[in-house]
């Protein structure tokens, strides 16, 4: 039996409009007011981004990397040169090889600062501070040395960008002591953190919250003072109460010149995760610190909070980018899905 159905043919006419706002990261560096965040987007497919299988949200890759100041005396285990102008050319095959969605620099100089900036000017937004700068200028005009970030530019709108010093007036730069120290915290050297608020187009414009730095080298209480500022800090600029509870992601990645276990880190390991433990994929026992052949430390790390983040991998990256080391630190890398 044939049975013929007639099918009315309904058309129907939707106007729509559509109004797109951009918001462009300003030319001053001191924003009086950071943004609001915004609400966590619903967990589904993660928009345009990638999930690992079996995943529900949109990955990341973030990394942190000591870069080792420029200079001409460095030297690898043989005897050849280690300069950043040996150095340069592995580094970027290692940035394009890996391509992280976001890193955190320390230790740059200015031919490093016009390096970054320019070299990856295509993928790559780049920001960074002079420690030494009282406006906050870059690293390239100011001189010094300073820590910075790169963000990939087909991912992220960035929001703000800013930075602190690490001392108790975190907005006036720190004072030479008379013993040759700086601030309230006789730090060794002057120390500031740079930060971004970066909106995720791959996650629906999801708030992403970027904070690298550098803690001091020799004092411990400065290291315990900075890891206690920090989570001041990021409460503060990222309006949440519990890092790790909060609804949007937040990272804070760097050389911070101590082992997870010392006691000056324990404020961190209170109220934030650790990637090095907690990632389900983990190389937490190798070093991040080589000396260029002669020395292992573990002392660059990645905390994070953030209530949806699942950790997922965490690794030094050790590959042969063809030369000895990258760096006297290797770069620390962890991926997550939120």
């Amino acid at each position: 039996m044939t049975r013929f159905f007639n099918k009315a043919l309904i058309s129907v006419l939707v106007p729509a409009a559509m109004l797109v706002m951009a918001c462009r990261p300003q030319d001053v560096v001191n924003p009086v007011t950071p943004p609001t965040p915004e609400p966590e987007p619903e967990q589904g497919s993660g928009g345009n981004g990638q999930a690992p299988e079996g995943g529900s949200g949109t990955t990341m890759t973030v990394c942190t990397f000591n870069i080792r100041y420029a200079n001409t005396a460095d030297k690898y285990p043989d005897g050849s040169s280690a300069a950043w102008t040996v150095r340069a050319p592995s580094v970027k095959k290692f940035i394009d090889t890996t391509q992280p969605d976001l890193i955190g620099l320390q230790e740059i100089r200015k031919e490093q600062s016009t390096w970054f900036s320019s070299t990856f000017a295509k993928d790559y937004g780049y920001y960074d501070v002079s420690r030494d700068s009282s406006s906050g200028s870059t690293v390239a005009t100011a001189g010094g040395e300073g820590v910075g970030f790169m963000y990939r530019k087909d991912r992220f709108e960035l929001v703000t960008k800013d930075f602190f010093w690490l001392d108790t007036n975190t907005r006036s730069i720190p004072a030479k002591n008379s013993d040759g120290t700086y601030g309230d915290w006789h730090s060794a050297c002057r120390r500031v953190t740079v930060y971004g608020f970066l909106k995720d187009k791959k996650n629906n414009g999801a708030m992403v919250y970027f904070f690298p730095t550098h803690y001091d080298h020799k004092s411990d209480d400065a290291r315990k003072k900075s890891a206690e500022l920090m989570l001041s800090q990021m409460k503060t600029l990222c309006k949440v109460t519990d890092l790790k509870e909060g609804g949007v992601v937040i990272v804070h990645v760097g050389d911070l010149n101590t082992t997870s276990d010392n006691a000056a880190l324990k404020p961190l390991n209170d109220n934030m995760f650790y990637a090095r433990n907690s990632a389900d994929s983990s190389e937490k026992n190798r070093s991040t610190f080589n000396g260029f052949g002669d020395s292992s430390k573990i002392i660059d790390h990645i905390y994070y909070g953030g209530k949806t983040v699942k950790p997922l991998k965490y690794w030094v990256d050790t590959s042969d980018y063809g030369v000895p080391f990258l760096s006297d630190h290797y770069p620390v890398l962890f991926q997550f899905e939120y």
